[in-house]
C-alpha cells in the first residue's frame, strides 16, 4: 500500500470508448417528408471540372485528403513576390515584412512557380494558376520590416517592368533593380512548358484585389489605384502573356467581393473621378470592366481576358443558422441576406446571377471564376470547416458554382484544420474514396424548401444510367425522409447508395443500401445536419451500410510540470507508439503588448526515426504551433514526419518512431504584430499534454475482471502489468479488465481495487 499515495498524486489515466452512431434506424420527424423532384428531360448543363479546386495557402498539406482539379497560386503576398529572388512582402498582413516566406534567392529563380507546378503533378492536379504582379513593386530583400519612411519607391524595392527592352534570360538580372514580367512568363514557358502541357501554367491572375493595394500594400501602392489604372494595366499585362503563351488563359481582376464590383475603388475616403465620369451609364463597375476588355480584344485582335475573376466571403455567417443559408446569396432569387450589404446594395443578389448577366451583354464568352471563397466566419477559427454546418455550406456552394457555369472556384483556407470542407469537396470528386465522383452534367432538380434541404443532381454527359444527388438536411434536431421522384429518364433503377458526411464524423460513410428500388421513385433517411450524395442505379450494388468499428480510446494526461526537463525541451513518455493516435496539447498564450495578432510555434522532436525505405534518421520532428485564440494543439502521431534536408530545407517522409519518447520543443519561432520576428511580447503557457490511443476491439478478451494481461485468470501477475501500466513503463493487453470500478475510468482507485480482490484470493 505505501507506493499508492504517490501514484494518486501523481496520475490520472482515463480510458474512455467512444461509440460511433448509426444509421440503420433513425427516428423522423414525420411533420416533414422532404420531395425531391430530378428531372432529366429538363435542362442540362455542363459542369467545369475546375470549380472543385483550392488555393495553395503555402501549405503541401492541404492536398493530403481533398481530390481537387484546380489550385491558385495567389493572395496578399504575391503582389508583393519578386520571382527572380523569391523573396515577398507581406503588406498589413504582417507588418509589412520582406521576407523569404515564400522562397529565397538559394531556391532559383521562379521558385513559387516551379513548387506549384510539382504539387500539382505529384497530387494529379491537372488545372493550376499563378499570379502576376502588377501593382509596382516587389521585394527587393528579405531583411524584415519595411518603415513608412521606405515605401516605394526606395531601396526596399524593385520596380515591375511589364516589358523587357532586350533578349529574355533564364538567368535574371538581380543587380538592376528591375523585375520583368514578360522575362517571368516567358520562364515559366521555357522551364514548365506552355498551358497545354501537364506541368505548365495554365492561368495567369493579373495580381490579387487591386482595389485594396493601398490597403494590404500600402508602401507598395500607397495611393488608391483608379479604375482606369486598373483597365489599361491589366490590357498591357494580358497582352504580355498572350504573346508567350497563347494558350493560356489570363484570368481578372481579381476583385475582392461585391462591393468593388459595384463601385470600383470608391470607399468612404475616396472616391474615382474617373469612375464617377462614367458610372452612371453602368449598372455596376463589373459592366465598364468588361466592357473596356471587349474593345480592347477588338483593338488587338485577340481575346486578353479569358475569365472575369471575383473573391466571395459570405457577409452573414456568425451563426450556424446564417451559414446553413449563406450559399442562397449567391443564386437563390428570393432569398434575401441579413448583412449590412443588403439594404444597400440588395439588387446585385444573387451575386452569380448578376455577374453572368453582366458578362453575357457586355462581354459574351468570358469565363467566371471565384478564386477566392469561404462561407464560414474566417475570422473565428471555432467555425471554419470544423462542423458540419461547413459541409452543408460548402457542398450548396459548390452546386451554385455548377448551376450558375462557373468556370473555375477555389476554396480559401487551410484544408488541414477544416475537416469537413475537405469531405465536402470530396462528397463531389471522391465520394467512396476510389475516384467515384458527381457526373459532368447538371440536370434540373430541387427540394419543397431549399431553407430546409438543398438538392443538385447530375449524371454523365447523355447517359442517365447513374444519377447522382447532392442532398442535405438543414434541420439540426429532425432526420428527415426524402423523397425523390426520377422523371424522364427511360431506365429501370434499381438500386441507391447513400454516402453522407454527418454531425458525428466528417468521414463519408454509407449510411444506407437498397436494392429494391422501384418505380423509379427513392426514399432514403438523413440524420439532422447532414449532406449525402445519393447514388441511383440501374444495376443491383454490392455496397454494404458502415458499421462502426468497435473501438477503444485511451486517454493519457500529464501536466505540463510532470514532465521532465531535458535541455530545455520537455520528454514525453510516449508509451504505447503502436497505438499512438495523437497527442494534445493544452495552452494559454497572450500578448504583452496587445498584438491583435500573433503567432508562434516548436516541435515535437524524435531522436531516431526508421524511414519507409529502411534506412534510419537521426533526428526528426513534427512542428506545431499556435496563434491568439487557440488553446488546444492537436499533433497526429501518424507517419509523417520532417527531417532535413542536405540543402538546408526541410522533407516530408514516411517513417515510424523507435524510440518510446519524444522531446517536446516549446519556443521554436515567434511573430507578433508588435514586436515582428522574435514575438517577444508572446507569453505561452503550457497546461497539458494528453496522449490519445486507439485500440481496435472492446478490450473485453477474457470477460474476467482484473485479467489485464489476458491469460484467462486474475492473479498478481495481473497487478503487476497494472502498476507498470500506471507508472508509463508498460501495456495493457486488455482495457476493459482494468476497469474494476466501471467507470470508464482507469487509474489508481483500480489498482487499489485490484489490490484487495488478489489479498481476498
Amino acid at each position: 500500500m505505501p507506493k499508492i499515495k504517490p501514484l494518486l498524486t501523481a496520475m490520472l489515466i482515463t480510458v474512455t470508448s467512444l461509440p460511433m452512431a448509426t444509421f440503420n434506424a433513425v427516428a423522423v420527424d414525420s411533420s416533414y417528408n422532404m420531395n425531391v423532384t430530378v428531372n432529366l428531360k429538363g435542362e442540362k448543363k455542363e459542369i467545369s471540372p475546375y470549380i472543385y479546386g483550392i488555393n495553395q495557402y503555402g501549405n503541401i498539406n492541404n492536398y493530403k485528403n481533398v481530390k481537387v482539379n484546380a489550385v491558385r497560386q495567389g493572395g496578399n503576398r504575391y503582389t508583393g513576390y519578386n520571382w527572380e529572388t523569391n523573396w515577398s512582402n507581406a503588406g498589413e498582413d504582417w507588418v509589412n515584412s520582406s521576407d523569404t516566406n515564400i522562397g529565397d534567392v538559394t531556391d532559383g529563380a521562379g521558385y513559387a512557380g516551379r513548387k506549384l507546378s510539382q504539387e500539382c503533378e505529384d497530387y494529379n492536379v491537372p488545372y493550376k494558376i499563378t499570379t502576376l504582379q502588377m501593382a509596382g513593386y516587389v521585394s527587393a530583400d528579405k531583411d524584415g520590416t519595411v518603415k513608412e519612411s521606405e515605401k516605394a519607391p526606395s531601396s526596399r524595392w524593385n520596380e515591375v517592368v511589364f516589358r523587357k527592352d532586350g533578349e529574355l534570360s533564364l538567368t535574371p538580372d538581380l543587380t538592376d533593380n528591375k523585375v520583368y514580367m514578360d522575362e517571368y512568363v516567358n520562364y515559366l514557358v521555357k522551364t514548365l512548358g506552355n498551358a497545354k502541357t501537364s506541368t505548365g501554367i495554365q492561368g495567369y491572375s493579373l495580381d490579387n484585389e487591386p482595389f485594396l493595394w493601398n490597403d494590404t500594400h500600402p508602401l507598395n501602392h500607397p495611393e488608391e489605384a483608379g479604375c482606369n489604372e486598373l483597365i489599361e494595366k491589366s490590357i498591357e499585362l494580358a497582352k504580355v502573356v498572350k504573346d508567350i503563351d497563347p494558350d493560356a488563359e489570363v484570368f481578372g481582376p481579381a476583385l475582392w467581393g461585391m462591393l468593388p464590383c459595384i463601385m470600383a475603388g470608391n470607399n468612404g475616403d475616396f472616391t474615382d473621378p474617373e469612375w464617377e465620369k462614367v458610372k452612371n451609364n453602368y449598372g455596376w463597375y463589373v459592366d465598364y470592366y468588361l466592357e473596356s476588355m471587349a474593345k480592347a480584344e477588338k483593338e488587338s485582335g485577340k481575346r486578353l481576358l479569358d475569365v472575369f475573376d471575383v473573391h466571395y466571403y459570405a457577409q452573414d455567417c456568425a451563426t450556424d443558422d446564417a451559414r446553413l443559408q449563406a450559399a442562397r446569396s449567391l443564386y437563390d432569387e428570393s432569398y434575401v441576406e441579413n448583412s449590412w450589404l443588403q439594404p444597400y446594395y440588395g439588387k446585385y443578389y444573387p451575386f452569380l446571377t448578376r455577374l453572368q448577366e453582366s458578362i453575357e451583354k457586355y462581354y459574351p464568352g468570358t469565363k467566371l471564376a471565384v478564386s477566392e471563397y469561404n462561407l464560414a466566419d474566417i475570422a473565428n477559427e471555432k467555425v471554419t470547416g470544423k462542423s458540419v454546418v461547413s459541409a452543408i455550406a460548402e457542398t450548396e456552394a459548390l452546386g451554385a458554382f455548377a448551376m450558375n457555369n462557373v468556370y473555375f472556384a477555389t476554396y480559401w483556407g487551410t484544408l488541414p484544420d477544416c475537416p469537413y470542407v475537405e469531405s465536402a469537396i470530396n462528397l463531389y470528386t471522391n465520394y467512396d474514396g476510389n475516384g467515384a465522383s458527381f457526373g459532368d452534367t447538371l440536370v434540373e432538380s430541387k427540394t419543397n424548401d431549399i431553407s430546409k434541404a438543398t438538392s443538385f443532381a447530375s449524371i454523365n454527359g447523355s447517359d442517365d444510367s447513374e444519377v447522382t444527388v447532392v442532398l442535405s438536411n438543414k434541420d439540426k434536431a429532425n432526420s428527415e425522409k426524402a423523397v425523390i421522384d426520377i422523371q424522364g429518364s427511360s431506365s429501370d433503377y434499381k438500386s441507391v447508395v447513400v454516402y453522407a458526411i454527418t454531425q458525428d464524423s466528417n468521414e463519408i460513410r454509407i449510411i444506407d443500401v437498397q436494392n429494391d428500388v422501384s418505380g423509379n421513385k427513392v426514399e432514403v433517411e438523413l440524420p439532422p445536419l447532414s449532406v449525402a450524395q445519393v447514388v441511383v442505379s440501374d444495376e443491383k450494388t454490392d455496397k454494404t451500410v458502415y458499421e462502426a468499428p468497435d473501438v477503444t480510446i485511451k486517454k493519457k494526461e500529464y501536466s505540463f510540470g510532470e514532465l521532465k526537463d531535458k535541455d530545455g525541451a520537455r520528454v514525453i513518455p510516449l508509451g504505447d507508439i503502436e497505438h499512438l493516435k495523437e497527442i494534445v496539447i493544452s495552452v494559454d498564450s497572450h500578448s504583452t503588448e496587445g498584438s491583435a495578432y500573433y503567432s508562434g510555434g516548436g516541435g515535437l522532436c524524435f531522436n531516431n526515426i526508421k524511414l519507409a525505405d529502411g534506412t534510419n534518421a537521426s533526428w526528426a520532428c513534427k512542428n506545431y504551433s499556435y496563434s491568439n485564440g487557440v488553446n488546444e494543439i492537436v499533433i497526429p502521431f501518424d507517419n509523417e514526419f520532417i527531417v532535413p534536408a542536405e540543402n538546408g530545407s526541410n522533407l516530408n517522409v514516411q517513417g515510424s518512431a523507435t524510440e518510446d519518447t519524444a522531446e517536446l520543443q516549446t519556443g521554436w519561432w515567434a511573430f507578433s504584430e508588435k514586436q515582428g520576428d522574435g514575438g517577444s511580447d508572446i507569453v505561452i503557457d503550457y497546461k497539458t499534454v494528453t496522449l490519445v490511443y486507439e485500440y481496435e476491439g472492446s478490450q473485453t478478451s477474457t470477460g474476467i475482471k482484473g485479467d489485464v494481461n489476458a491469460d484467462g485468470k486474475f492473479t498478481v501477475a495481473d497487478l503487476v502489468m497494472m502498476q507498470k501500466w500506471l507508472l508509463g513503463t508498460g501495456n495493457l493487453t486488455d482495457w476493459k479488465a482494468g476497469d474494476l470500478n466501471e467507470d470508464n475510468i482507469i487509474n489508481v482507485f483500480d489498482l487499489v481495487r485490484m489490490r484487495q480482490e488478489i489479498i481476498k484470493k
